[in-house]
């Protein structure tokens, strides 16, 4: 049914290329918008005009159409076909900032260009409402109601003939009748819909077809996993195998005159006696054959001995302690060997001697330099106190770092150094005192072996390093100088300490810290 002619609607449309990008029709008055972007009603490209220009508005008389300058096309107003750059510049309707703007209603239409290439376009025009039909009218209601009661007493009424009781005939009529309403409903609503919507449930339709029917046909419930495995894999082979019974003996007839064999004599009860190297559970665990196994006549009867040891024998023993006792024989050894200039008891000597063997504690006489009188271990020449020849070993010079003085002192030996960490200064941010002291010690022996690799090649060095260090509100820190006033003229230190100055780390306060930190580093006494 067509609704009157006054009852129309406004159709817009936006073309590119001559292809419809989009379409709108609204029923009430409403702005027809145009921007590159935000919610306007079409999204175009800049074509000159202003952000979220509205060609169509609501007037007081209908719709009013906004023309620009730079427009091209052709609309008919009141029947009129006008172009739309002449109209712009010399037609009618209000005209400000190279803007004209005319009523539209009715039977008006247009074709707008909205730049001089043409390539976006504007169409309009105004369509009739058309009512939606109505299917569900009352006369199609109340014939469906009739319908529906009709079933329920008809189908009751069968139930209740065939000797159910009424209230039981009258719930599955009109329950019956209720799931068929419910599926002719169901079936009109898939009629109704679209071709896609339709596809798309006879798929869904299909799928759970197929996943009900894998679930309920194709699965047997037997797990594969488990012996003999699958039925259809194994149905044709044997699970054990069906023993045939041997055929019964035919009893023999005895005859006149016939000796029948005489049987053997009952085994004897008592057991006998056998000699064997095992009993109990160790004797059985070879089991019992049919004949008897052979024995060892003059077996003990008594359990087996352990076995015996096949790796640290004694004799092994023996290699390895003269591995240990054996004196070196140069100078070099005496630094990466095994100091082991005297022999103990049961040992065996070695040396450049008449012989070796093994030492009873007496008195033995050494013929080289470094043994003196008597001594535990064989007679023979020894070698002495890691010595290969007479002489004295040429150790160097003594190292650097002082020399010892006093009882007990016999030589020289590498000084310790002392490294004086003193409280630092500056602007702490939100660190405490306690907390930067707390970080620089802990890592002294860092410090300390930074001066101590330089005091070996370079002895007699030493003073006060000032370090200044800036910690970034992460905790680590970001730099480390020279701050000034060191007294400590070492290059190399100076880098050491530094370098490990960076790799402190402090527990992040979101604050920057600049602090000052002197090191007094000096040779032990």
């Amino acid at each position: 049914m067509t609704a009157p002619a006054s009852i129309v609607a406004l159709r817009t449309a936006l073309i590119w290329h001559d292809e419809v990008m989009s379409d709108v029709v609204v029923e009430k008055p409403t702005k027809i918008t145009l921007g590159k972007s935000g919610k306007v009603t079409f999204v175009v490209p800049d074509v000159g005009l202003p952000a979220k220009f509205a060609i169509v508005r609501p007037g007081n008389r209908g719709y009013l159409l906004t023309l620009g300058t730079r427009m091209r096309g052709t609309i008919c107003i009141d029947g009129e076909e006008r172009d739309v750059e002449d109209f712009v510049q010399r037609g009618e309707g209000e005209a400000q900032g190279g803007f004209r703007a005319t009523p539209i209603s009715g039977r008006d239409w247009g074709v707008i260009d909205l730049d001089e290439t043409g390539t976006i376009k504007l169409f309009f025009q105004f369509v009739p409402l058309e009512e939606a039909p109505q299917f569900f009218t009352p006369k199609v209601i109340a014939g469906g109601l009739a319908g529906y009661l009709l079933a329920c007493a008809s189908i009751s009424l069968l139930w209740w003939n065939a000797g159910h009781a009424l209230d039981e005939a009258i719930f599955r009529g009109c329950g019956i009748a209720t799931l068929a309403l419910f599926a002719g409903s169901l079936l009109w609503w898939a009629f109704l819909q679209d071709g896609e919507q339709k596809a798309s449930m006879a798929f869904s339709l299909a799928l759970h077809g197929a996943l009900l029917y894998t679930t309920f046909q194709l699965y047997d419930g037997h797990d594969p996993f488990v012996w003999p495995g699958p039925r259809t894999v194994t149905g044709n082979y044997l699970v054990t195998r069906n023993e045939v019974d041997p055929p019964a003996e035919t009893p023999k007839t005895q005859t006149v005159g016939e000796v029948t064999k005489q049987e053997a004599a009952a085994k004897s009860d008592t057991p006998k006696a056998i000699k064997t190297a095992t009993k109990g559970d160790d004797g059985a665990a070879g089991g019992q054959g049919d004949e008897e196994r052979a024995r060892d006549q003059n077996a003990k009867d008594a359990p087996p001995a352990a076995p015996p040891v096949q790796l640290f024998t004694e004799n092994n023993k023996k290699v390895l302690d003269n591995i240990l006792d054996r004196n070196l024989s140069t100078n070099l050894a005496k630094f990466t060997g095994i100091k082991d200039d005297h022999t103990t008891r049961g040992t065996i000597g070695f040396g450049i001697g008449t012989g070796t063997g093994v030492g009873d504690d007496l008195a033995g006489k050494g013929t080289k330099g470094g043994s003196k009188n008597t001594g535990p271990g064989g007679g023979g020449n020894v070698a002495g106190d890691f010595k290969t020849g007479p002489g004295k070993i040429d150790t160097g010079t003594e190292r650097p770092g002082g020399k010892c003085v006093g009882a007990g002192c016999s030589g020289a030996a590498p000084r310790p150094v002392n490294v004086a960490i003193a409280t630092g200064t500056g602007d702490f941010g939100g660190y405490t005192e306690d907390e930067i002291n707390r970080v620089v010690k802990a890592r002294a022996g860092v410090f300390r072996a930074c001066y101590q690799k330089e005091l070996n090649r370079s002895p007699g060095i030493g003073g006060k390093l000032v370090i200044k260090f800036k910690i970034g509100a992460d905790g680590a820190v970001q730099s480390a100088s020279n701050a000034g006033g060191s007294t400590l003229s070492n290059e190399a230190v100076e880098g050491c300490v530094k370098s490990n100055v960076m790799r402190l780390k402090f527990p992040p306060k979101g604050a920057i810290a600049n602090v000052i930190y002197p090191f007094v580093f000096s040779q032990g006494g």
